[in-house]
C-alpha cells in the first residue's frame, strides 16, 4: 500500500465513512477509490482537487504527487515570442503604409513669364498651392521604391519568423516538461 493510499484510508475511517459513501462525497467511483487506497493508481490532477476539497488540503499535502513546476524560462520564451511577433507586425505595417519613409513624391511647377520653379514634396498639397507670392501647380506624382522600406519589410519578416520558431520551441519544451 502506498503512503497516499494509507492516508486516504485513514481519513475515510476517521470520518466513519464507508468506501461507497466516501467515493460519492469525493465524486469518483468506488472502484477507483479502492484502487487509490490500495496504491494501484496515482490520482489525476482533477481527482487531487476533489480529494483536497473532500478531506482538506492540509491533510494530504505530504502524500499527493507534486504538480510539475511551471518553467519560468518557458514562460519567458513565450512572452519573447509574442513580443517578436507583435514587433514584426508593427514594423511591417509601418513599411507597408509608408509611415517612416514615404514612397510617393509630388512634383509642383510654378511658371510666370521667364520664371520657372519646381517643388518636389512628399506631401500632397492639392492641385494648386501658394507659397509666398508664387502659385504652384501639380505636374506629376511618382512612386520611388525606398530601400529603407525594403529593409523594414525584411526585418519584420525575420522577426515574425523568429517569433514562430521561438514559440514552437517553447511550446515543445513546455509539453515535454509536463509529461
Amino acid at each position: 500500500m502506498s503512503p497516499l493510499g494509507t492516508e486516504l484510508k485513514r481519513l475515510r475511517v476517521n470520518n466513519k465513512w464507508t468506501q461507497a459513501f466516501a467515493a460519492r462525497e469525493i465524486g469518483i467511483q468506488q472502484s477507483y477509490l479502492s484502487k487509490l487506497e490500495n496504491g494501484q493508481f496515482t490520482p489525476s490532477a482533477e481527482v487531487v482537487e476533489k480529494l483536497e476539497l473532500c478531506y482538506g488540503k492540509s491533510c494530504l499535502n505530504n502524500y499527493l504527487p507534486s504538480k510539475p513546476p511551471i518553467n519560468t524560462s518557458t514562460k519567458k520564451m513565450l512572452v519573447i515570442s509574442l513580443a517578436l511577433f507583435i514587433t514584426g507586425l508593427v514594423i511591417w505595417m509601418c513599411a507597408t503604409y509608408e509611415i517612416f519613409y514615404p514612397e510617393t513624391y509630388f512634383t509642383y511647377q510654378a511658371k510666370s513669364g521667364d520664371f520657372l520653379a519646381f517643388n518636389v514634396s512628399q506631401q500632397y498639397q492639392g492641385e494648386r498651392f501658394i507659397e509666398g507670392d508664387v502659385t504652384y501647380q501639380i505636374v506629376g506624382e511618382r512612386k520611388i521604391s525606398r530601400i529603407e522600406n525594403r529593409f523594414l519589410i525584411v526585418s519584420s519578416s525575420l522577426s515574425i519568423l523568429l517569433s514562430i520558431v521561438t514559440g514552437i520551441f517553447s511550446k515543445n519544451a513546455f509539453v515535454t516538461k509536463i509529461y
